[in-house]
């Protein structure tokens, strides 16, 4: 919802506004909803799902007739889809909802296409060279497309070929100085979210570019709390490294959502963050100090006092917040 709605509807529930003078004051402002938006926004999800779908059929038709079908047949197809799913850029413009959507699509079937290769021809490679292979061939569609969706599903890609090659080369000698493996995922993560940021400073914000860079940050902080986690309950063994690197990370948090620009959703995520770590920290209490039962106990309290306490924080934060906009918004008007 718009800031101005936002208000004017915050107005009308405390009574300073009336039912009747909303409507005139959503007109005046324009933050009425066009009468197309909501058309617009239907088709927008109908061609989301028409591609999911359109993919999924590729695939699994393939699954299905695996036995029935040639091996030029399989390639021809497959390759015959590929091309189908770019012929709509030959209309639309890039920045076209439907072209986006196609070079998506495409984005997809290239991967359906190597794996194909891959059963065909049994080639022997390891599995994180697929996901490799694929994010490197959709690369160039990526940086000229300058879709949200393309950089999440790179971001994806590689997430799956690192943590592959993980599990595959963990064991190895050459690998045995990491000692804590999940430490690559997250720079890997946390360096996408800093080049987002450095690379839309100066985009206009939109939906769009907020929840994709939302689903890189929560993923980011969820996989350093998991480490964090993890190091507490080592105990006396934890990697110091790690902690430190969830203070610092914690820190930008605070800066970039708190400081900088206001975002409750985030500011929820870190909240819910530490209480996690806090409940860590209180089960490593030892046992015989408080027993089984007081112990657990503890851990609920604290729990329920720690969330009521960020809630209290996070509704203060909003009405102050809303109470500043509004003093803005008047001092304009004046």
């Amino acid at each position: 919802m718009p800031q101005t709605q936002r208000h004017l509807r915050n107005w009308v529930a405390s009574g300073d506004l009336s039912a009747e003078q909303l409507q005139q004051a959503l007109a005046l402002t324009h933050t009425t909803p066009p009468a197309g938006a909501t058309l617009r926004f239907l088709s927008c999800v109908v061609l989301a799902l028409a591609v999911a779908m359109l993919c999924s059929g590729v695939i699994f038709f393939f699954a299905y007739n695996w036995d029935a079908l040639t091996r030029w047949h399989k390639f021809a197809l497959a390759q015959g889809a590929l091309l189908l799913a770019l012929a709509p850029l030959i209309r639309f413009n890039l920045p076209h909802a439907v072209a986006q959507a196609s070079l998506f699509a495409a984005s997809l079937l290239v991967g359906a296409l190597l794996a194909l290769v891959g059963q065909t021809y049994q080639s022997g490679a390891d599995t994180y060279q697929l996901f490799a292979l694929w994010a490197a061939l959709i690369l160039p569609w990526v940086m000229i497309a300058r879709m949200p969706a393309l950089w999440l599903l790179l971001l994806v890609l590689l997430n799956l070929c690192v943590a592959l090659l993980l599990s595959d080369f963990l064991l190895q000698p050459w690998m045995l100085w990491l000692d804590n493996p999940t430490m690559l995922l997250f720079l890997l993560n946390a360096s996408a979210a800093a080049l987002w940021l450095y690379v839309t400073r100066h985009t206009a914000a939109s939906r769009t570019l907020n929840w994709a860079q939302r689903s890189i940050n929560l993923y980011s902080l969820m996989l350093i709390t998991l480490m964090a986690m993890g190091q507490i309950m080592r105990g006396l063994d934890s990697d110091l490294l790690t902690l430190i690197t969830w203070v610092l990370f914690v820190s930008a948090w605070w800066y970039l959502y708190r400081v900088r620009h206001l975002d409750l959703v985030m500011l929820s995520a870190l909240i819910m963050a530490c209480i996690v770590l806090s409940v860590g920290l209180i089960a490593q209490i030892p046992e015989h100090y408080l027993g089984l039962e007081g112990l657990f106990l503890l851990m609920a309290v604290s729990v329920m006092g720690l969330s009521s306490a960020g809630s209290m924080w996070l509704k203060r934060l909003k009405h102050t917040s809303q109470k500043n906009a509004a003093d803005t918004q008047g001092a304009k008007h004046e």
